[in-house]
């Protein structure tokens, strides 16, 4: 049976840092091949800019032609949308029976690999490696893998380090018309000043929000999928009408429910990756993680910065005591989108209209009756939240709606 390694990613461009990686593990393994996959779509990453398709496939090809042990493929190039490695392996599995696959991902994915599309698939019909890179934790990636062995997957982190080159810092050098030597291999420096690449930093047109929703496609289902595009759509009006900034709410709308369909051990692996922990009630409470883990994906994985849009995140499921307008927007959002069809959701459509505290107090009154009908406790931020407005209209007004 042959043994064939499986690279994805953008390569934008393809530098050394890749080739080293690739390179070590064939040899390591003694692999009969490394298959360089570029993607059309990146499904954990968001590109300001991203050199057309062909480009990047005609540097691949470069560097293949001068190491007979890397080969090149355009598999999800040619499928174009978002791309599943589960699909790919899936395909080459089928078109490859006698192969045994090797799943190459650089140290920062490999950490990961549990909140990927249907991981279990992956670790079925794939060996999962990496590479630690100079100056990181060898030891964190070992153990990593260990528990990832632990439930039956099979993996392999070699010993031996790469230099740690950024994809980032080359495009910066090539715009600002800096050399890359010693950054990528011979002929992609050539490559990139023949075809002009990455001069303007315009060539990935589409928006964040375009790409977030290309991310949150490859993650949930068909019916979770259309409830946050509805509730985007939602968020943004109800900022308009209140205040808040209409841009940051339909991004959070698009992102809040990103780990929802995430199997939960996953989701409570994200969390220990990231130091997250969950007290008691949160523990007994599955469907309270989602939101936790989300706020951890967009932080760690999406890299995403914006405090305002993380938080609305956090808190859209129990909400909290003193929210920001933003915060109350997406909770509120939550519950009246087009998609909701609940008994009373013509009463909260009215009083989102109205007033986003008396919204979010009927909301929290109806999810309080739902939860005690059910026997189940009320989270202790979704209590502070609620008597926070109480004790607000006692005293003869009403919880600011402006912070």
């Amino acid at each position: 049976m042959k043994k064939m390694g499986l690279f994805g990613g953008t390569y934008d461009p393809i530098h050394q840092g890749h080739v080293s990686l690739a390179l070590g593990l064939a040899e390591a393994l003694s692999l009969d091949g490394v298959v360089l996959m570029p993607t059309f779509v990146p499904p954990h990453k968001i590109k300001e800019s991203m050199a057309p398709a062909e480009h990047r496939l005609a540097m691949c090809r470069l560097v293949a032609a001068q190491h007979p042990v890397l080969q090149v493929s355009d598999l999800e190039l040619a499928r174009e949308g978002a791309s599943f490695t589960v699909d790919t392996l899936e395909a080459l599995c089928r078109t490859h029976p006698d192969t045994e696959w090797y799943l190459i991902t650089g140290a920062d994915m490999f950490t990961t690999l549990r909140t990927w599309h249907r991981f279990e698939d992956i670790a079925r019909m794939a060996v999962l490696c990496t590479v630690p890179r100079a100056g990181t934790d060898t030891a964190r990636l070992q153990a990593y893998a260990a528990a990832l062995e632990a439930e039956g997957c099979r993996c392999y982190v070699h010993p031996c380090p790469v230099e740690d080159i950024s994809s980032t810092e080359v495009r910066r050098r090539a715009a600002a018309g800096e050399s890359l030597a010693g950054l990528v291999p011979p002929g992609v420096e050539e490559y990139i000043r023949r075809h002009g690449l990455y001069r303007d930093g315009a060539a990935d047109t589409r928006t964040r929000d375009q790409q977030f929703i290309e991310i949150i496609r490859s993650r949930l289902g068909d019916y979770r999928f259309r409830h946050s595009l509805c509730v985007a759509q939602e968020a943004r009006r109800l900022a308009r009408l209140h205040g808040a900034d209409p841009d940051k709410a339909y991004t959070a709308g698009i992102l809040h429910d990103i780990m929802k369909d995430t199997d939960p051990n996953a989701q409570l692996q994200i969390l220990e990756d990231f130091g997250i922990l969950l007290d008691g009630l949160e523990r007994q409470s599955p469907t309270l993680w989602h939101a936790r883990s989300g706020e951890a994906f967009l932080r760690h994985i999406l890299c995403i910065g914006d405090e305002d849009v993380l938080r609305a995140v956090r808190y859209h499921t129990t909400g909290r005591a003193g929210m920001t307008l933003l915060e109350q927007v997406l909770f509120v959002a939550d519950f009246t989108s087009a998609d909701r069809d609940y008994p009373d959701v013509d009463v909260m459509r009215r009083l989102a209209d109205e007033s986003l505290t008396a919204a979010i107090k009927y909301g929290i009154d109806y999810t309080i009756r739902d939860l005690l009908d059910r026997d189940r406790a009320v989270h202790p931020d979704t209590v502070a939240a609620y008597n926070e407005i109480v004790l607000s209209e006692a005293n003869g007004g009403q919880a600011n709606e402006s912070k």
